[in-house]
């Protein structure tokens, strides 16, 4: 399996300052770094006066933790498209590819919180899907343009570029056809184009069958907010059909599906339970106004009127892995053997948990989860 730390800083009660919660994911950072952890996931949230939104801008993060790591990827996880300008946000991811030298991968969403996407852009509200979804595709089209057209241009329901007023002349140099039609600017073009060609691996978090279908049919892998393995199977199923026909050939679902879990180790279970349960389940808890519990049944399943969000629905079901070193091998090879899953997004930095006991369950997984997998392999 291939293993990656996922935070969110998310830091509930506001309990440390914000120059604390950077140092803590630098000391994260730089030991995943050495223990063999290959990427680290960012993931992007604003307007949180509760503790919720400690990550506005991914990028600069990534690019402040790239110069203090060797070999870790740095992954946006994510990018949520509607809340950026289309051509500054390709710039800008353009110009962290090259900061990076080449460590960049990228994942894109439309965003699940109300109080955000509306901030941004009068489209980007998640409680209207479709023209949601409309701006969604519309700037993940013009990212592709801007990166791999030398010259380009768009006209579309929310962005049109070159502007329509856009004009350019200097004495230094001549007119060039391929961009300017006299004075006036036909096409447009960023520097510098990113530095892995045609662009860095793109991903999609998804939650729905439509979203995975999204994602197989523009070539891009994905990534699943939390489902239980024999829903992953079936997802993975979906995502090799489609992506085989984009593809023009058999696709190993595999190397194109990563998975989230919240894991915590500590050597014994009563002792994991202790530190982490309440810090495990917060995610779900915050989240299940968005997101209800359909999205952890099983194909074919529905919730049932008596079961609630709470932690034993959610470790029972693999959603939650916390425990010893063995039993958290165990709940992982299981991911692997039921959902085929050989990318794992861990989340191992939980919210209200001290860095000393971060830093400890991260040591474990390196050295006695980690190895137990490579070895089942």
């Amino acid at each position: 399996m291939r293993y990656s730390l996922f935070t969110t800083l998310a830091d509930p009660g506001n309990t440390r300052t914000y120059p604390e919660i950077i140092k803590n994911l630098r000391e994260q950072a730089v030991f995943a770094d050495q223990a063999g952890f290959d990427n680290v996931w960012l993931a992007e949230h604003h307007f949180g006066p509760e503790g919720m939104g400690n990550i506005p801008n991914p990028i600069l993060i990534a690019s402040d933790l790239g110069q203090r790591t060797k070999r870790l990827r740095m992954g946006l996880c994510a990018v949520i498209l509607p809340w950026w300008h289309p051509l500054r946000l390709a710039e800008d991811l353009a110009t962290l590819d090259h900061l990076l030298g080449g460590r960049l991968d990228i994942s894109v969403g439309r965003g699940v919180w109300p109080r955000e996407g509306p901030n941004f852009h009068p489209n980007a509200d998640p409680r209207n899907s479709d023209t949601l979804m409309e701006l969604f595709r519309e700037t993940l089209e013009i990212l592709k343009k801007a990166w791999t057209e030398e010259f380009f241009s768009h006209q579309g329901p929310n962005y049109t570029f070159p502007a329509p007023t856009t004009t350019w002349k200097h004495p230094m140099f001549p007119s060039d056809e391929r961009w300017r039609d006299g004075e006036r600017v036909t096409k447009l073009s960023i520097v510098p184009k990113p530095l892995q060609k045609p662009y860095p691996p793109l991903y999609q978090v998804c939650s729905s069958p439509g979203s995975i279908e999204f994602a197989a049919k523009n070539g891009i892998n994905v990534q699943l907010w939390q489902p239980p393995p024999k829903a992953i199977n079936a997802y993975a199923k979906m995502y090799a059909e489609h992506r085989s026909k984009f593809d023009g050939r058999p696709v190993d679902p595999k190397k194109h599906i990563s998975v989230l879990r919240q894991i915590y180790v500590a050597p014994t279970m009563e002792q994991a339970e202790r530190e982490a349960r309440e810090s495990a389940s917060f995610v779900f808890l915050y989240n299940n106004p968005f997101r209800g519990l359909s999205m952890f049944m099983n194909p074919g399943e529905q919730p049932k009127p008596t079961e609630k969000m709470c932690y034993e629905f959610l470790a029972e079901r693999g959603n939650i892995v916390i425990g010893p070193p063995d039993y958290v091998a165990e709940r992982l090879n299981e991911l692997r053997e039921v959902g085929g899953v050989e990318n794992l997004l861990a989340d191992l930095a939980l919210p209200t948990m001290n860095q000393r006991l971060i830093l400890n369950s991260m040591e474990l997984f390196a050295t006695k989860v980690m190895p137990q997998l490579k070895a089942a392999a």
